[in-house]
């Protein structure tokens, strides 16, 4: 994933975001007496400093975190599934062999791949690795990938297989701009969080595109992506004499997916979480 891929978006810092901070700085220059220029540039060095920490930590490696934000590499989480079912055998490696022929053969991706992801949380006696699977679509024409990230774990008797699907947008030139222009009012608010690994800086500098036509684009990749997973999964499991009717109701809400000027409205199950793509698009936070 190519951070930097905006697609057809034009990614520069826009001159009106140039004017505006350069008028709400030169006010209060004169009402300070210069001290608040001071401030801003050596904020804005430090925020700087972090921002190009994070970035050049998520270019070189996309599988290590500390504490939070394990995905953050592949974007904003706006989904995340989970089926719990029992058998007495292990059938991890039938499911996952099952969701990648769904896919291979109904959508352009064409193979899973086991990633493994590192916690190197500084409060930790030790590293923590644990074993994922990931597959990714096409970056749509305006710079958003989405990514599935599946992992499969025990309880007992009990089996339980979880998919997230994360939204990845391209680092905003614009954003950086008036994050590093403004950090002397923003500074103390995400400092303390930041520190403490709380506060996912790289989200604030990325867009997912907020406009109709990746709206749809996107709902579209996320549509097909759950409709194989979904399919995969009820056709494995019934092979396995294992009840779906659960999963197909879930499948259900999951794919009453719908456009409405250029909103994202999905099914009560996953309503709050796909909202996230018009948040994270006008840069809110999730």
């Amino acid at each position: 994933m190519d951070l930097l891929n905006s697609g057809k978006v034009k990614n520069s810092i826009k001159i009106r975001s140039v004017i505006i901070a350069f008028i709400v700085h030169a006010f209060f220059t004169v009402l300070t007496l210069g001290i608040s220029l001071i401030l801003l540039l050596i904020i804005g060095l430090i925020t700087n400093s972090f921002v190009k920490s994070e970035l050049a930590e998520a270019s070189s490696s996309s599988n290590k975190f500390k504490k939070n934000f394990p995905f953050r590499y592949f974007g904003q989480v706006f989904g995340d599934f989970q089926h719990v079912f029992s058998h007495s055998e292990i059938i991890e490696k039938n499911l996952y062999a099952a969701i990648e022929s769904e896919l291979r053969d109904k959508t352009p991706i064409n193979s899973l791949e086991t990633i493994t992801i590192t916690d190197i949380d500084n409060d930790l006696s030790e590293t923590e690795d644990r074993a994922f699977i990931r597959s990714s679509s096409t970056v749509t024409t305006r710079g958003t990938a989405i990514t599935l990230v599946f992992n499969q774990t025990n309880f007992g008797k009990m089996q339980s297989i979880e998919w997230r699907v994360l939204g990845g947008g391209f680092i905003d030139r614009d954003k950086k701009f008036n994050l590093v222009a403004y950090s002397v009012f923003t500074f103390l608010f995400w400092i303390v969080p930041y520190v403490k690994r709380e506060h996912d800086l790289l989200a604030r500098i990325r867009t997912i595109y907020p406009g109709s036509y990746n709206d749809i684009d996107v709902v579209t990749q996320i549509r097909c992506l759950h409709d194989a997973v979904f399919n995969a999964m009820i056709n494995e499991l019934e092979k396995n004499d294992i009840d779906t009717s659960e999963l197909k109701a879930q499948k259900m809400q999951v794919m009453n997916i719908s456009i409405s000027g250029g909103k994202v409205n999905m099914g009560n199950v996953v309503q709050g979480a796909m909202n996230k793509v018009s948040n994270i698009a006008t840069g809110g936070r999730s």
